[in-house]
């Protein structure tokens, strides 16, 4: 299928709510864990696995779920994660113990993998050539954007309406979307086309993506930035609490701003690579700015508004990472019937990261028993993201300008 002549930015903007509607899905358990505790006896074990288990889903299935939107298609398979999204939040918010809401979160880690592989596929087919990597960049916001929007909001309605109340109608506000796309994606012009047969199949489809250097090297470098990002916002409000003496609703703000601060350096990047950038030239940048303001994060020897304005810094050309690395896919995916594939593998990527940053900053606090002896950890990551932008560059591999790039959607239209 080729790309429109022009761009459709209502479709591209529904796909990105969608995202972003998952993505809150993702950050509302953390502020609403000291609550639901309160309520149901949960264990801190069990606490914490009601926040990563959307790490450990994404890691486990995020290339199998690419495969899938490459071969039901990204508007089925966008519908299903969103179904499923709300199904899983409702049984959340009827769960009368920890073992349940777990089952819940499970539930909707399957719904996130789904609408994050297949809602960048549906705006590649709602955007015209010219504007393909500004479109891709818009739509690597939609994670900082639903984290941010959980992180201000849920202990708001949480306080006013209390979390079951939240989890009914995080459902409904998703089920909505759901029978939105259903409307708006069901009354275009692929409406009415049969769905072409795959080229490959599911084991084939895999294995090509695994042959491809270009996806393990975004794959990677996404894994790098999530792995130093996720942990900064992870143990940033212990940190401000315990070591600054921040009251609970300022380090909520002053953590969801630095969230917040991702999405500019997601955008840049789509204006980047849109004037003519290279990839891995904008990568090169986000990892350079990643390691030098992650020198002075817990530097005792800042002032706290200093740290902070570098924590804002950090965030900002991290958001410069997933916006070279998905806006990637059409240009290193083997065929056009891999470029979902890609998408889930680089998913994987960053959800490893997700799973082993936390933890790996954690330990090196407690075993060096400083804060700012982390700066290695986010040394280690930022270089790891130079190395696959020089080895990206080393590849050549040229950007999707022609027919067999630009007019790739990575699904067959599907009805």
């Amino acid at each position: 299928m080729e790309l429109p002549s022009r761009t459709n930015w209502g479709a591209v903007t529904i796909a990105l709510v969608a995202g972003i509607i998952a993505a809150a899905h993702y950050g509302k358990a953390p502020s609403a864990l000291p609550e639901i505790r309160s309520q149901i006896p949960i264990s801190l074990i069990v606490g914490g696995w009601i926040m990563s288990v959307f790490s450990l889903t994404g890691t486990a299935l995020g290339i199998a779920a690419g495969t899938f939107a490459d071969r039901l298609g990204a508007r089925r398979l966008a519908m299903l994660g969103l179904g499923t999204l709300s199904l899983g939040s409702l049984i959340g918010g009827l769960a009368g113990s920890g073992e349940v809401l777990l089952l819940s979160r499970v539930i909707e880690g399957f719904g996130f993998i789904a609408v994050a592989v297949s809602a960048p596929v549906l705006i590649m087919r709602a955007t015209a050539p010219k504007d393909l990597q500004l479109a891709l960049g818009i739509w690597t916001t939609y994670m900082p954007a639903g984290m941010a929007l959980a992180m201000v909001f849920t202990p708001l309605l949480v306080s006013a309406l209390g979390w079951r109340v939240l989890w009914v109608l995080t459902s409904l506000l998703t089920l909505a979307w759901l029978f939105l796309i259903w409307w708006k994606e069901g009354d275009g012009s692929q409406a009415g086309k049969a769905a072409a047969p795959p080229e490959h199949g599911l084991l084939e489809n895999i294995q090509l993506t695994l042959r491809a250097p270009g996806a393990w090297l975004l794959s990677v470098g996404f894994g790098f930035y999530t792995l130093q990002w996720i942990s900064l916002m992870a143990w940033l409000p212990s940190y401000m609490v315990e070591e600054r003496g921040l009251s609970l609703e300022m380090t909520g703000l002053l953590t969801a701003l630095v969230v917040a601060a991702n999405i500019p350096g997601n955008l840049a990047v789509g204006w980047l690579l849109r004037w003519g950038v290279s990839r891995w030239s904008a990568l090169m940048i986000s990892g350079a700015g990643l390691g030098l303001t992650a020198l002075g994060l817990f530097n005792d020897g800042f002032a706290d508004a200093t740290r902070f304005l570098l924590c804002l810094a950090f965030s900002f050309f991290g958001g410069m990472t997933p916006g070279a690395a998905l806006s990637g896919a059409p240009a290193v995916a083997p065929t056009r019937g891999q470029i979902g594939t890609v998408n889930g593998m680089m998913v994987q990527g960053s959800h490893i990261g997700q799973l082993l940053g936390p933890p790996a900053l954690a330990a090196l606090a407690t075993y060096t028993g400083s804060w700012q002896e982390t700066r290695w950890l986010m040394l280690v990551s930022a270089g790891g993201i130079i190395v696959m932008a020089l080895l990206f560059r080393h590849l050549g591999i040229s950007e999707p300008t022609g027919r067999r790039r630009a007019g790739s959607t990575g699904a067959e239209p599907d009805s």
